[in-house]
């Protein structure tokens, strides 16, 4: 299909890796979304680390997280219609200027023991509403630097340094926190949060600093950052011949409306994107939830158990990037490979309630998340060339939304149900998966699927 795409000297040429890293441009925008991963996790860590230093509430902590989560659903179809209207390197610069500012005023007032939960729901509101505008604009700015056929590599080169960083960032924090707060363990049980708290939290502090220097030295290297503009098309690449030109009086509403029909337009699409979100629904809540009162109640290594089994998803995630950017995709497959993940990552979730084995649920979540890993870089990098540019920061918002805009309605009702029953949950959730997989899979648009 002819994107109207041309192979230029800012672009990539060759279908090598080492061609692809040679692009400067590529090269930037890598480095800034690494650092800008290391940053959340460093987030991922401190913040939470710091509410229980305050309060000593997981009611508290969970309640500052929905918090930070919910704007960034609601305002995410906005952060893609932004980001269409117009640049998305501008979105990413001043999403960082705003986490840089937001690192650096929390650091300050913890540093200084200013810091109260009032200003940490204010923060966490704050963050939510940048990140609403910095993940579609992340999107949607790839396929401005790199060709339509090296999209799959560099695609998966991106997300492998972004699981990477599940290593590494929580890892560094946790060193961080612990070595600068006097103690040398970074998750206490909730009796020794007042005795913990008692040692200062120079090290929740530090983090925040870290935080707001990854931050800073992201938006430093998308100042460098061009977008070649014989990359950018208004061509309709789906072939409906839709319009993607947006009229300058145009309302944000409309804009969005605009990126809705779009997907509903597109059978295929459509029907992934539900299937994706039904997915989650059925995924998220049990997982999240689910893991930690498994570990408490049937493995032996308790907490220890957790991380092992988060450490085991985030390997399996790492290599099935890997594995997505070194093995050929077979063109006419594509529907058929999403939906067979799907069905077996829902039939390897079944038993998961009724482990007694840590090696064993490791290794479960290894290969459901292998499977993850690889099919969110082939879905992603066929979105990406089936999208006009001009629609990309709506349609990857909307895909956003559909992957995580399910997750606290999950997460409560599995925290009911688990109560219940823990092993019927996961085998609930399980067939649930399998059987919207089958649903999909039987649909013609999914059938016919090819990459572009």
């Amino acid at each position: 299909m002819d994107t109207g795409r041309k192979d230029t000297g800012g672009g990539a040429r060759g279908n090598s890796l080492w061609e692809l890293l040679k692009t400067r441009d590529f090269r930037l925008l890598w480095g800034a979304g690494t650092l800008s991963a290391i940053g959340d996790q460093f987030d991922l860590i401190a913040f939470p680390w710091l509410v229980l230093l305050l309060t000593g509430d997981a009611l508290a902590v969970g309640a500052i997280i929905a918090v930070g989560s919910v704007p960034t659903v609601l305002f995410m179809l906005i952060g893609g219609s932004i980001v269409d209207r117009s640049s998305p390197r501008l979105i990413l610069q001043i999403s960082n200027v705003a986490r840089v500012f937001l690192g650096s005023v929390l650091a300050a007032f913890v540093l200084t023991g200013m810091v109260n939960l009032f200003l940490l729901y204010l923060f966490a509101l704050a963050k939510g509403i940048a990140d609403a505008f910095y993940y579609p604009a992340q999107a949607a700015i790839l396929p401005r630097i790199v060709e339509d056929r090296q999209l799959r590599h560099a695609n998966a080169i991106i997300q492998t340094t972004t699981e990477s960083s599940g290593f590494v960032g929580p890892m560094l924090a946790g060193a961080l926190i612990a070595y600068f707060s006097g103690t040398n363990n970074v998750t206490p049980s909730l009796d020794s949060i007042t005795a913990a708290a008692r040692t200062g939290t120079s090290g929740v502090g530090l983090a925040f600093a870290v935080v707001a220097a990854v931050f800073l030295i992201s938006f430093l290297l998308l100042v460098f950052l061009q977008m070649n503009p014989e990359l950018t098309d208004s061509a309709d690449k789906s072939g409906k011949g839709q319009s993607t030109e947006e009229e300058g009086g145009e309302s944000i509403w409309a804009s969005i409306a605009d990126g809705l029909r779009f997907v509903r337009s597109d059978a295929a699409m459509f029907t992934l994107f539900l299937l994706i979100a039904g997915i989650e629904l059925f995924f998220q809540g049990p997982v999240i939830v689910g893991i930690p009162v498994l570990a408490d109640t049937q493995l032996p290594q308790g907490a220890l158990a957790v991380g092992i089994i988060y450490s085991a998803y985030a390997a399996g995630a790492l290599l099935g990037a890997v594995l997505a950017g070194a093995l050929p995709v077979p063109k006419r497959l594509l529907g058929h490979i999403l939906v067979s993940t799907y069905f077996l990552s829902g039939l390897l979730i079944m038993p998961f309630g009724f482990m007694r084995a840590t090696w064993l649920a490791a290794g479960l979540i290894v290969a459901i998340s292998v499977m993850g890993g690889y099919t969110n870089i082939i879905f992603t990098t066929w979105l990406q060339a089936r999208t006009p540019q001009k629609m990309l920061g709506r349609v990857m918002s909307l895909l956003m939304i559909a992957s995580f805009g399910l997750s606290p309605f999950s997460n409560a009702v599995s925290g009911a149900l688990i109560n219940v029953s823990l092993g019927w949950v996961f085998v609930g959730a399980g067939a649930m998966m399998a059987l919207l997989s089958v649903v999909a899979g039987l649909r013609r648009e999914i059938v016919e699927m090819e990459m572009p």
